[in-house]
């Protein structure tokens, strides 16, 4: 009775296990899927607010001799 009893209890156990699992699993995959989105989106605005920075400066090219040769 006792066995059969701890297999009732083990197969509860590992029934929520693999539920709660794949729970998890089906929770994160959208989460991540997003915050990679998030992420790439971030980093592509902030490339082009370097370039527009970047581009916006004058570059000052010196004409001025080698003085030493």
């Amino acid at each position: 009775m006792t066995g059969n009893l701890i297999t009732t209890v083990f197969a509860v156990l590992f029934g929520l296990l693999v539920l709660g699992t794949v729970g998890c699993f089906l929770l994160l995959v959208p989460a991540l899927s997003l915050l990679s989105i998030a992420t790439i989106l971030t980093a592509l605005i902030l490339m082009f607010a370097l370039g527009c920075h970047a581009g916006g400066r004058r570059i000052r090219i010196s004409r001025l001799r080698h003085l030493g040769r």
